[in-house]
């Protein structure tokens, strides 16, 4: 009975200690930035979303994107999200037409609209760690604004009609 007894308050020290390497791996990775291992989005559903053409049966707002490495715009390439190869007869449910920075949001119901899933589209990456091939590190932070207000959401952000978003990549 003893012997039970101490098998069983070891596997509660194993179990607990377990519990509190979880929290302090979890603490560190969210106060970091870091959580591309607690929260990873594979996909958004209007990831999935392929239209034919431009109709009057669905949703079309549009946002503004800018983005500045260092001090310098990258201008985003026209056509983006359009006849891909994940959608090679139409238009992704995010997409450009030019590189005026202007997203078309278009879906044929409301669907939510992550800036993270237009990031997905054009195949770059941006969270609140990286912004295309460039990192955050002791040197450089990533700032993203939305409206002119900082905005911590990052990818998660879901964009509406008007949304004038600007991410920087700077000098600390």
């Amino acid at each position: 009975m003893a012997t039970i007894l101490a098998l069983i308050m070891n596997l509660e020290k194993v179990l607990f200690g377990g519990a509190i390497i979880s929290t302090i791996l979890f603490v560190i990775l969210s106060t970091t930035g870091n959580t591309e291992l607690i929260e990873k989005n594979d996909s958004w559903l209007i990831e999935e979303t392929c239209l034919g053409s431009h109709s009057s049966d669905i949703s079309h707002t549009h946002s503004s994107l800018s983005i500045f490495i260092d001090g310098s715009e990258v201008l985003l390439s026209a056509n983006i999200g359009i006849q891909d190869s994940e959608c090679p007869e139409g238009m992704r449910g995010i997409h450009t037409h030019d590189d005026t920075g202007k997203l078309h949001i278009e879906t044929p119901n409301q669907i939510d609209a992550p800036i993270g899933a237009f990031f997905n589209i054009w195949g770059e990456t941006f969270n609140s760690g990286q912004i295309l091939d460039n990192t955050a590190n002791s040197e450089y932070d990533i700032e993203m604004r939305v409206n002119g207000v900082i905005n911590e959401e990052y990818e998660n952000y879901v964009m509406l009609d008007g949304d004038n978003i600007e991410i920087y990549y700077k000098q600390k």
